[in-house]
């Protein structure tokens, strides 16, 4: 009995013995994410290595002072302890990951970051940023594929992340598509209205609404749309440039382009909507498609154009 006591004993003070070393790193990160935060970074790293001295695996204290060391642009510093914390594999595996991956880009080693994407996605499969981080890397090397990709997947576990309907936006018009990238676009404005990358977006939108109309003769309007037969949306393409010569018939000569907008907004997703059926399954269709049709059923849709 006075053995099995003393046991409980031991494994009651290592208990409180770590418990106690969990509670002192904690406390000296978080000093050193505030001194992080003021820009004060050579001090946060002081901190970050006492609480390492005190527990040299510990997730936490890894993935800050790498976050630093990215700060500051010590990159390989970042790597090493990034990959301490994917190692020990316990809390922040995608988050390092994610920081593993964006110091080799900033490297200028797209492949090996683009790999340690990847090999973060099949550890954390929802962690969006994962899919988005991937998508940029693959945009800024010009594989618009897997920027398409990869973005979609981060919407698929985020549909409110911003940046990656911008980027999909972006991506789609890369690779000449049309439909796809006013969808994209739409959708991200919804989200991010007003801001500096909203005017960029928007300007976007609106060349796209434009695209191959032109006013050729005082009664004359010529319309061109893409070639690629290859194209789900060939048939709303058509559409959505018949919808942008209506600005010039005598009926809308006294409307505001605000006015046409708006209208031309609700004709172009109600036009998709009655395109849609059970062999269109594609992200476009189950996503956006979806999703401005009921808008436009509900009774949404000037709203949404002002907003």
């Amino acid at each position: 009995m006075k053995k099995i006591t003393g046991i409980i004993l031991l494994l009651l003070i290592s208990s409180f013995s770590l418990k106690a070393q969990d509670e002192e790193v904690g406390k000296l990160v978080s000093q050193g994410v505030a001194q992080h935060d003021a820009g004060e970074y050579n001090e946060a790293i002081d901190l970050f290595k006492e609480a390492l001295k005190i527990d040299k695996k510990s997730p936490l204290a890894n993935y800050e002072i790498a976050n630093t060391y990215l700060a500051i642009k010590e990159y390989s510093k970042a790597i090493k302890h990034a990959n301490t914390v994917i190692k020990v594999n316990k809390q922040y595996v995608g988050s390092a990951f994610i920081l593993k991956g964006t110091a080799l880009d900033l490297q200028g080693k797209s492949k090996d970051a683009i790999k340690t994407y990847k090999k973060g996605i099949k550890k954390d499969p929802t962690n969006y940023l994962l899919h988005y981080n991937l998508a940029l890397t693959a945009f800024n090397t010009k594989d618009y594929k897997q920027a398409e990709k990869s973005t979609t997947n981060a919407i698929k576990n985020n549909p409110q992340h911003g940046s990656s309907h911008m980027l999909l936006s972006y991506a789609m018009n890369a690779q000449g598509k049309r439909v796809p990238t006013t969808l994209a676009a739409f959708y991200f404005l919804m989200v991010e209205p007003n801001t500096q990358r909203s005017q960029g977006v928007l300007q976007l939108l609106e060349s796209k609404l434009g695209q191959g109309v032109k006013k050729t003769g005082e009664n004359k309007i010529t319309i061109s749309i893409s070639p690629d037969t290859d194209n789900e949306f060939s048939a709303a393409e058509l559409s959505l440039s018949m919808l942008a010569a209506t600005k010039n018939i005598e009926e809308n000569k006294d409307k505001t382009d605000h006015e046409l907008f708006i209208d031309n907004t609700k004709s172009f997703f109600s036009i998709l909507g009655e395109m849609k059926n059970d062999e269109k399954k594609s992200f476009w269709w189950t996503f956006y498609v979806n999703f401005f049709d009921d808008m436009v059923k509900a009774g949404h849709n000037e709203t949404f154009c002002y907003y």
